[in-house]
């Protein structure tokens, strides 16, 4: 009964639209009175779940990010990237699709990604007679790989939950993060085929080379956050507080940083990071509820008995993350089921970097599948045009998306290769 009152609740506070940290919060009250637990508990929970020291890496990469993109280092790498492919058919959709790869290894964030490259690339693509819900799915798609390229945010939260090191899933991240942007750029050079654009010049290897070292110094970022974590010069944390120190560095170097303007990034970052803490507080004591009720060990048997072996287990992983990915913001998503899912995963001898990518992978592309879809409304936002018109152009983008999923989960190379390598 009480489980039935838990989730019933978080389903229907959800889809009243009640925002997520507010409805995780209400369905844990109202568990814990059913339960007979004091309400003292949530305010120990909050404590606990913020007394980790691997969680101050995410407000410094999102305070990275936000510096990177004021003091104008998304318009370098747009410029990068528009000299390697805007030359090619439906090149300036491609120049957003690998601007956005260039930049989410400056933010680890989504949402981020889709608001920087968007606001650079809007305007030229509708000049060049993109249809503009064309433009705005593509841009939204492309803010996928925010979440899997690292620095991941949303990697971090899969580490501080299962205990699994954050610099294995950081190097694990890469290669299915290029394996989305390649898919994406093929599946852009058919879809653009048929629409009337502008076909920008090829700069020529001077043009390349000029443009890479505008972009020099943002490239570099990525470089020097994972040599340093790899060779043991700082750990994750600290790379996100060498992140934030190089970016102020290379701001002001490059004179495209004012005071002003870093005290709006401070300030947006602050925001973003009271959103991303307040959920992963609500989700902490939401996870602790149903640990405490032994869901997690019951799913897991459950799930144990019915799949039978990892190739169906993953298969009904997959199916169950993409629809909760329609319905709830990632960060919860991932703090409230990997405590369930991981249990079983370990079962099946599933390694456990590996799930950590699946289940990355499969709620990113719940931020561009309707209703909740956090990419979609960012480019709305951004391009002005409306949810209902973007979701139908951006279907392509998520059958793509779906043929790397299964790719990403059955060849674990993909993910583990790199991994190995470093060993």
């Amino acid at each position: 009964m009480t489980i039935a009152a838990i989730f019933g609740s978080l389903l229907l506070l959800i889809l009243l639209r009640v925002p997520i940290a507010i409805a995780l919060g209400l369905s844990s009250i109202i568990g814990l009175m059913l339960s007979g637990i004091s309400l003292e508990i949530v305010a120990q929970r909050l404590i606990a779940t913020n007394d980790s020291f691997p969680l101050l890496a995410i407000p410094f990469f999102i305070l990275a990010g936000e510096i990177m993109s004021t003091g104008g280092m998304s318009r370098r790498l747009v410029g990068f990237a528009a000299s390697l492919v805007g030359h090619m058919t439906g090149g300036l959709a491609a120049v957003a699709i690998l601007g956005s790869s260039f930049f989410a290894a400056l933010s680890g964030s989504n949402a981020a990604t889709v608001a920087a490259i968007g606001g650079v690339m809007n305007q030229p693509m509708a000049d060049a007679g993109y249809r503009p819900s064309y433009t705005a799915a593509t841009i939204a798609a492309a803010g996928v790989t925010g979440m899997i390229i690292p620095p991941s945010i949303l990697l971090i939260l899969y580490g501080v939950v299962t205990g699994v090191s954050i610099a294995d899933l950081f190097l694990a991240g890469l290669l299915p993060g290029i394996l989305i942007c390649i898919s994406m750029l093929v599946l852009n050079r058919f879809l653009a085929a048929g629409q009337s654009v502008e076909r920008t010049a090829f700069q020529g290897l001077p043009g390349i080379w000029t443009s890479f070292r505008q972009a020099f110094w943002p490239l570099l970022m990525p470089a020097i956050i994972l040599s340093g974590i790899y060779g043991g010069i700082f750990t994750p944390t600290e790379a996100a507080i060498v992140a934030v120190l190089y970016g102020l560095v290379v701001g002001f170097v490059c004179r495209e940083l004012t005071l002003p303007a870093l005290y709006r990034a401070f300030l947006r970052a602050a925001l973003s990071t009271a959103v991303v803490m307040l959920i992963m507080n609500a989700a902490g004591v939401f996870a602790w509820l149903i640990t405490i009720n032994r869901i997690p060990q019951e799913i897991s048997t459950y799930l144990t008995q019915i799949a039978g072996g990892p190739i169906l287990f993953l298969l009904l992983v997959n199916l169950f993350l993409l629809a909760v990915g329609c319905l709830m913001n990632a960060a919860a998503a991932i703090v409230i089921f990997t405590s369930i899912l991981y249990p079983a995963a370990a079962k099946f001898g599933i390694d456990p970097v590996l799930f950590g990518i699946i289940v990355s992978v499969n709620l990113s592309i719940g931020t561009v599948t309707p209703p909740l879809g956090v990419d979609l409304f960012v480019a709305s936002a951004i391009t002005k045009v409306s949810i209902e018109r973007i979701v139908v152009a951006i279907w392509p983008y998520i059958l793509v998306l779906l043929v790397d999923l299964l790719l990403i989960t059955y060849v674990p190379p993909i993910s583990l290769l790199l991994v190995g390598l470093t060993s």
